[in-house]
């Protein structure tokens, strides 16, 4: 029998589930996103072998019977090219890579979409946040590939300014990257944060009151 001026318990509202939800819809974004990173670390490779000559005489013959002066321009522009194809050769490596590790998410963002769209929060969360883990680890070991291959062809430049300036855009692009990658995932990791805060479950408990309505002072 429930006792006079009793008190009814106070329940929370509980969460909505479009935290979840969405963290579900943007996880299908960034998938889409991936997969065109995969699709395109494996097309790309194809067509610059296919379409790139291996040697600068398919593009333009050696100038037998011109003067010296085009000879020696011919030597400058074989040199050039020849950088270039062992730059393109060590970028299809990160190409490669960076198709590997974009499917590689794809399919763990894959896994993590229904998950989510359930409301399954503390597997949902776990998997985004193994997702993240993966994207961090994987983007500084492309950078480290690409920090070895470089920005850009090494070529032998005459002028020593020229030189300094292209090392030091060289040195910027790879503090860039690192940069971009560490911001990206800490903005994945807020978002992750903010859902899994949001979409908490609330708890039932008893609000003790000292004054009850009706109750005669004694």
């Amino acid at each position: 029998m429930a006792m006079a001026g009793a008190e009814a318990p106070y329940i929370p509202e509980g969460p909505s589930p479009w935290w979840l939800k969405g963290l579900a819809i943007f996880m299908a974004l960034v998938v889409v996103f991936m997969l065109f990173n995969a699709a395109s670390g494996i097309l790309t490779p194809m067509l610059v072998d296919r379409l790139m000559p291996e040697n600068f005489e398919d593009i333009e013959p050696y100038p037998e019977d011109g003067t010296e002066e085009e000879k020696a321009e011919w030597d400058r522009s074989n040199a050039e090219w020849d950088a270039m194809v062992e730059y393109m050769d060590g970028m299809m490596g990160v190409l490669e890579f960076s198709a590997l590790h974009s499917g590689l998410l794809a399919l763990m963002g894959l896994f993590c979409i229904p998950v989510l769209w359930r409301g399954d929060r503390e597997l949902g969360i776990k998997l985004v946040g193994a997702w993240i883990g993966v994207s961090f680890l994987g983007g500084m070991g492309m950078m480290w590939m690409m920090s070895r291959t470089g920005f850009m062809p090494e070529f032998d430049y005459s002028n020593e300014m020229e030189a300094e300036y292209f090392e030091l855009v060289e040195t910027l692009s790879v503090v860039g990257g690192y940069a971009q990658i560490i911001v990206c995932n800490i903005c994945f990791l807020g978002i992750l944060a903010l859902v899994a805060s949001k979409s908490k479950p609330a708890t039932s408990f008893d609000i003790p009151s000292g004054f009850r309505s009706g109750e005669k002072t004694q």
